[in-house]
Parts: structure tokens; sequence; C-alpha cells
């Protein structure tokens, strides 16, 4: 799908400044426990559907419009699986767009709907085994499909435990971006 208005308004403002981007998405897992997966059209490699939370937008409701828009897939959310951001989450898009993404990623099971090509971010959508994953596959997408078919009753996140409060950097983020958005919204 094209850039949403409200990132398009953002994005004439900041350029190609790093944006903070709350992203849901889902692990579809049909009745003969395959995966649905996405060729991706930006990077050429195999990863998860989903996208971008629009302003106002629930996490649930994120993922179903993003799997419909992009798979054709009606799905029914079945659990978080993983809620994940960090700096393997931090993306360059081919046109300089830069975005930290803050992920959250359902298991879903297919309802209706045959998986097809349905907007330009996709070259390819099919369903793969679960023991069969394709080599040329997004790491962090990997990792989330992973723990989607160990089908966890509690939701998968990453900490340091020996995490140093104390002792953190600053944080800049809010603070450099407000200078040049004023007080638009910048998160949903």
């Amino acid at each position: 799908m094209p850039m949403s208005d409200y990132m398009r308004d953002l994005r004439a403002k900041i350029g190609n400044d790093m944006v903070m981007m709350p992203a849901a998405g889902g692990i579809v897992i049909n009745d003969k426990n395959e995966v649905l997966l996405q060729l991706r059209s930006d990077t050429h490699t195999w990863g998860i559907p989903g996208g971008a939370l629009d302003p106002g937008e629930d996490l649930a409701e994120c993922a179903i419009r993003e799997l419909y828009e992009e798979t054709g897939v009606h799905v029914e959310l079945e659990r978080v699986i993983s809620v994940l951001a960090g700096k393997d989450f931090i993306h360059t898009y081919p046109n300089g767009d830069k975005v930290a993404i803050m992920s959250v990623m359902f298991r879903c099971r297919p309802l209706s709907g045959e998986p097809k090509v349905n907007d330009d971010e996709s070259l390819d959508m099919r369903y793969f085994p679960a023991d069969a994953l394709p080599d040329k596959m997004i790491p962090r997408h990997r990792l989330m499909v992973e723990k989607a078919i160990e089908n966890p009753t509690e939701a998968y996140f990453r900490f340091d435990k020996n995490l140093d409060v104390a002792n953190l950097p600053p944080a800049s983020y809010f603070t450099n971006i407000r200078k040049k958005i004023g007080h638009e919204v910048l998160m949903s």
C-alpha cells in the first residue's frame, strides 16, 4: 500500500530522519502447519506480512488490516507471539527513509481468502512448510516465525538482565524530532 497521509505529512517535515514506527503483523499458520510469507519487493527477501499503525488504530486492527491488504487473506488472531524492537529493528528503505520499528506479532489462523500479491509491497505470497522456510528470509522475521511455530503461551521479548538503568545515556530522540514537527502526533 502507498505511504499513509500521516507518514507523508511527517516525512515532509523531517525528510529521511529516523521515525519510531509502531507496527503489527501476523504469522499465519494454516491447518497443514504451513506459514504464509511474502517476498518483499523492496529487499527481495521473504518476510512476515504486516505494517505500520495508523494514528488511533489498535494493534490488533492493524495486524488484521495489514494482513488482508498485503495477502488477501482474512485472519483470526490467536495470541501475541512477540514484542520486539532494538538495533536489529532499525531499517532504511530504498528511498533513504529510516525507521526504528517497534513490532508486535500475532499468531494467526486463516479464515478465508487465498494468498495473492495484493499490493506493490510484494512480489510473491505463499505458504511454506514450517520445517522448510526459505533461506533468503529477513533474520528478525525468521526468529518471530520460529517463536510462532513453537506456539508458546506467553509472548517472546528480549531484556538484558544486566542493564544498568542508573547509567543509561540520556534519551534525545523525542527532543530532537519535536524541534522539527512541533506538537504534531508522532506515534499513535
